[in-house]
């Protein structure tokens, strides 16, 4: 008995030892990488320098720079599968894996990356790197196991590689860039419909900012399997495909600041899945569908900045679960619904610059207990402001500039204790600023622009967490640096516009993190203050001005009366206006070191150099958009190196003293749509050669020593957008050039004195509370037309009948040929503004039409010219020179730079955008 006992006992240790050793060699056990990748990661690795401080200023709030890579350790017992950001196969050991976002990665991505040896790689993440204007390799074509790419926020920059659709297991596609409107990648070969004509699993497609310039191809509709589609900002056109709403797993659609896509909001299905809806900033009209209703899980319609129209729908209120509401900027008019107030999850609420009335909605807002964004701007509410609003005590974001409230800051602001943004600008608030601002501590952006208040700015400075503040319009005092407590907050904005100032306010040395400043139209003048002046940077004859804000983005003193040497900025700035002062001297070097620059006006004031600077074309060239150095004392020869990358819209040299000719690298600037070298002594022939610039729209010569004849030869699309050209007071000679003119059909019809603007945008971002907000600034150049008579100081010469092909412009409103030695005239029908005296012409002025309407001075200094209802022209006096030649005469004028919307009026990308972006960026 006793060894049968054992030998059970026996056999039972042996059964436990085998189920011990099995159960171990299945769970703990992994085989680490092999040699061959381990070795590929060291060297990818060993590719970049890693430096955090070049990760994008515009990464997302959720994005915290970690250098993952510091923990790739080198040798033979390494296992790379331990290293971070990296995954391995738990049964073969291979690397599957990479998560390297935000890894403060720098440096020019290698086309034959050993990256790409990674066989069975089945996730790339290395958004929120800077690639620093790298092309994105085609070979990643290479790694056909991927699912998972991620390129986004990585500054590549280049066209998109065709190659990538042949990554036909892809699931999510991220790539692009969050710079505000910067398009570094272009979609062009492949378009996007051959992109994603093979990428049949694909459920996220993310091209952000990405230069697509086609319609939204209609095979989206049939890749059934997308979850989420974002092309924001991509230059998409045309009707928007209305199934792409009707795709079976469509979540999240979002194709914000698409202009030119339009269409309208047709049918939703029932049982839709969709989430989100962001079509912020297009053309979508109409008005909004009934069948909206039934989507049950939408949680955020985001629809500002489109043209919808009619009345805000009552069904809205069936969206149950709908969080933020969105339909500011539209054409909407009506009442208000009051069963807006039945949206109980509602966190948001935009109706600003809607033509409404608010109704019983704003009396009802009780019910809304989530309620933490409000915003009703531009709308009339009239009187006093509602005391309904005192209820919302979870409001963190409470705006309602221009709303025509009357009257003094009513005391129950001070219970609104979790605000964060208070906007009252533009209404008619009157009286003193009142001292309870002091008790709402979490204030983070004040705007108080443009009301009839006055104060101490003593009173903001007990608010620590300040961080944006808007005063333009406001009469202020300001206590000295040794009074003030400034230094307890630390403004990154302060705008203090048209505030009867007369000295840089002095607390403005303690605010070091400050990124956009602007004091334009005040009253001061004089030197830079000495607080500024940096005496550790000297130049050979005296200390430089530098700016001490070392975050500084947007800086813009215009329209005062400085006295010095120009003012350094920093690095980062991206907008610089010292336009109309009476700055001194050269430009300094330094600002050639500022990395991406978009404007820089330094017009209107004394400045003088040999040369132009050539930096400012080649090493500005790839980002600055605006260069405006006119009414300066500038000479020698236009800068000649302005390279292929070259970004500029608009260059204004005007009224300056250059010399030389144009440089033919100017052809490089293809982006550029006005080019004002007027009032120069520029010596050259017809610049035919920038007709091949595709946006070109104004173009001024006058005033120079452009000479020779104009070829009328066939040309093609030169000149293809031309809407203004002004060639007065040159020397040219022959006719008029019959092929070019035939080319500017489609010039524009503009009435007399009526501006137009051109612009270009910088996006702003805030953080507050968390949140991120991103502001569209605009920055405007605008064009007038003139009929005032030329000054006969330079001529040109041109002879010969005037063509008949000037008749068929039928947007031509200004016609000035006069001072040359034409001698016939033509039939003309849409014409305002008409000159041609001073010319050889004969025989009857035609009539009816236009020419009954023309006053006889245009017909003068015609002795041959006869016309029946005129008793006499006079032949008038004219010097032995022949003067000038305008085909649609305007001159550019430089108004002060309206933004489109204030930084702080601008609808920001609220919280749609912000639900959007937690979904797709992971």
């Amino acid at each position: 008995m006793m060894h049968l006992l054992l030998y059970k006992f026996s056999l039972l240790l042996v059964s436990s030892n085998i189920i011990v050793a099995h159960t171990n060699s299945g769970s703990s056990f992994q085989p680490s990488c092999p040699d061959h990748e381990r070795l590929a990661l060291l060297q990818f690795k060993n590719s970049f320098s890693i430096d955090c401080s070049h990760i994008s200023a515009h990464s997302d709030w959720d994005v915290i720079p970690y250098a993952k890579v510091k923990s790739w350790i080198g040798g033979q017992s390494a296992d790379c599968c331990s290293w971070d950001g990296v995954e391995c196969d738990k049964k073969t050991g291979h690397v599957t894996g990479l998560d390297l976002k935000a890894s403060c990665l720098y440096g020019t991505f290698p086309q034959n990356s050993t990256i790409f040896n990674l066989a069975y790689l089945r996730k790339l993440i290395l958004s929120y790197n800077n690639f620093n204007y790298s092309r994105i390799p085609s070979e990643l074509s290479q790694l056909s196991e991927l699912r998972i790419l991620r390129l986004f926020s990585s500054t590549f920059r280049g066209p998109i590689p065709a190659d990538i659709s042949k990554l036909s297991k892809l699931s999510i596609l991220e790539l692009g860039e969050d710079l505000g409107g910067t398009q570094l990648l272009k979609l062009q070969n492949p378009s996007l419909e051959k992109l994603v004509h093979n990428l049949t699993r694909l459920q996220e497609l993310t091209l952000g900012e990405v230069d697509v310039s086609s319609t939204v191809p209609l095979i989206l509709q049939n890749l059934t399997t997308l979850k989420q589609i974002n092309l924001v900002d991509c230059n998409l056109l045309g009707e928007l495909p209305n199934n792409l709403f009707r795709l079976p797993h469509l979540q999240n659609l979002d194709l914000s600041f698409n202009d030119d896509v339009g269409g309208s909001l047709l049918e939703f299905q029932r049982h839709s899945p969709l989430k989100v809806i962001t079509l912020f900033g297009t053309s979508v009209s109409g008005e909004l569908p009934p069948s909206i209703g039934r989507l049950a899980h939408l949680e955020a319609l985001e629809l500002s900045l489109c043209q919808l129209s009619g009345s805000i729908p009552s069904f809205l209120d069936n969206m149950t679960k709908l969080s933020s509401l969105c339909l500011d900027d539209n054409y909407c008019t009506g009442v208000v619904p009051a069963s807006i107030s039945n949206l109980t999850n509602l966190e948001a609420l935009d109706l600003s610059d809607l033509n409404v009335m608010p109704g019983q909605l704003i009396s009802n807002f009780g019910k809304l207990h989530k309620l933490n964004y409000v915003s009703l701007s531009g709308v009339k509410l009239g009187a006093k402001i509602l005391r309904s609003f005192a209820n919302l005590t979870k409001l963190r974001d409470l705006y309602l500039s221009d709303t025509q409230v009357v009257g003094q800051l009513p005391q129950w602001f001070a219970n609104l204790t979790q605000l964060e943004t208070l906007k009252l600008g533009g209404n008619q608030l009157e009286g003193p600023i009142p001292q309870w601002f002091s008790q709402l501590t979490n204030l983070q952006g004040l705007e108080l622009s443009y009301n009839n208040l006055f104060g101490s700015f003593e009173i903001f400075s007990g608010l620590k967490n300040l961080l944006y503040l808007f005063l333009s319009g406001i009469s202020l005092t300001f206590p000295s640096a040794s009074q003030t407590n400034s230094s307890l907050f630390k403004l990154k904005l302060l705008w203090l516009i048209s505030c009867n100032l007369t000295e840089l306010p002095e607390f403005l040395r303690d605010q070091h993190q400050l990124e956009n400043l602007r004091l334009s139209q005040n009253f001061i003048k004089g030197k830079i203050p000495q607080w500024l002046v940096n005496t550790t940077k000297e130049s050979f004859e005296q200390p430089v001005t530098v700016l001490p804000w070392t975050r500084l983005e947007e800086f813009d003193i215009s329209n005062n009366s400085f006295q010095s040497e120009l003012p350094i900025p920093p690095v980062s700035i991206k907008g610089y206006d010292v336009s109309n002062n009476l700055f001194t001297g050269l430009i300094p070097k330094e600002i050639c070191m500022a990395r991406s620059p978009i404007k820089l006006d330094l017009s209107n004031n004394s400045l003088s150099t040999q040369v132009i600077p050539n930096c400012i074309a080649d090493g500005l060239g790839d980002s600055l958009q605006i260069l405006n150095l006119r009414g300066n004392k500038f000479n020698g020869s236009i800068p000649r190196s302005f390279t292929s990358y070259c970004a500029l819209k608009m260059i204004n040299l005007s009224e300056n003293q250059l010399e030389g000719d144009l440089p033919r690298s100017l052809a490089n600037c293809t982006m550029l749509e006005v080019l004002d070298i007027g009032k120069n002594r520029i010596n050259d022939t017809f610049p035919s050669w920038l007709g091949s610039l595709p946006n070109l729209q104004v173009l001024v010569q006058s005033h120079n020593n452009f000479h020779g004849a104009i070829l009328d030869q066939h040309v093609g699309s030169q000149f293809c957008c031309l809407r203004i050209i002004d060639l007065s007071h040159n020397f040219y000679t022959g006719d008029l050039p019959t092929s070019y003119l035939r080319n500017w059909s489609n010039m524009m019809a503009v009435k007399e004195e009526q501006s137009n603007s051109y612009s270009t945008k910088i996006y702003f971002q805030m953080e507050i509370g968390g949140r991120k907000y991103t502001f569209l600034e605009h920055f405007g150049y605008s064009i007038t037309i003139t009929s005032k008579g030329s000054s006969r100081d330079f001529t040109n010469n041109f002879t010969g009948k005037i063509p008949d092909v000037i008749g068929e412009l039928n947007g031509l409103q200004a016609l000035n040929l006069s001072n040359n030695n034409l001698n016939e005239l033509l039939q003309l029908t849409s014409l305002e503004v008409f000159d041609v005296s001073y010319n050889q012409l004969e025989g009857s002025i035609p009539q009816g039409n236009q020419f009954d309407t023309f006053l006889s001075s245009s017909y003068e200094g015609n002795p041959r010219l006869r016309n029946s209802t005129i008793q006499e022209i006079s032949s008038g006096c004219v010097s032995g020179f022949i003067i000038g030649a305008i085909v649609a005469k305007l001159f550019i004028t430089d108004k002060y730079h309206e933004w489109f919307l204030e930084t702080f009026q601008q609808r920001p990308r609220r919280k749609v955008q912000r639900a959007t972006r937690h979904r797709r960026r992971r």
